[in-house]
């Protein structure tokens, strides 16, 4: 029991001394994003992930493959899209694993293709085999997180949906509303 205690009190000086990084979900009004909804169930379209010290950028994947956004730049085509913030505090050496993790996507980006499939596959909750150079929203955010020792989904990244982000982060929500609130907030 001491020994349990004394690396939960480590694990927690590690995060209080590391870093930030951020879970945006977001509800889409297009035709894909409303497709994708009735096939999840679920209130959320979309999922990206976020660092602290690129505010304002976000990575993911969306039908054009492994995508950079910017909610500042989504805002000037599509008003009213309706989000939630999670933050999600790491240690350092996590997040340096999570950044690296992105880097190997980054690095060959144009390689990178959105995964349909691996959407209806995991809508039927099969844990199938990742498919080489493709990948959907949700499982792209988990497999990073995965990557620095955040695995608090308890299930496989190709199962994972935005919503389940919004059910399983415990520090509940740091803003919700729309992008353009977002913006205003500073993320």
């Amino acid at each position: 029991m001491l020994d349990n205690t004394i690396d939960l009190t480590a694990r927690r000086q590690e995060i209080e001394n590391g870093r930030d990084v951020y879970v945006l979900l977001t509800k889409h009004s297009d035709n894909f994003s409303l497709f994708i909804l009735a096939l999840i169930r679920g209130y959320y379209s979309h999922a990206s992930i976020g660092f602290d010290e690129e505010r304002g950028k976000y990575y993911s994947f969306t039908r054009r493959g492994f995508h950079i956004e910017e909610p500042e730049k989504i805002c000037q085509t599509r008003k009213n899209v309706k989000c939630a913030l999670y933050k999600i505090a790491v240690s350092q050496e996590d997040y340096d694993a999570m950044r690296a993790h992105l880097a190997s996507f980054h690095s060959c980006r144009t390689e990178w293709k959105y995964d349909v499939p691996g959407v209806l596959m995991g809508v039927v909750k099969f844990p199938y085999w990742r498919r080489r150079s493709r990948r959907f929203c949700s499982q792209f955010v988990a497999e990073i997180l995965e990557s620095g020792n955040e695995k608090h989904l308890h299930k496989r990244s190709s199962v994972v949906f935005p919503d389940d982000f919004a059910k399983t982060i415990s520090s509940g929500p740091l803003f919700l509303g729309t992008l353009e609130g977002l913006k205003s907030f500073g993320y």
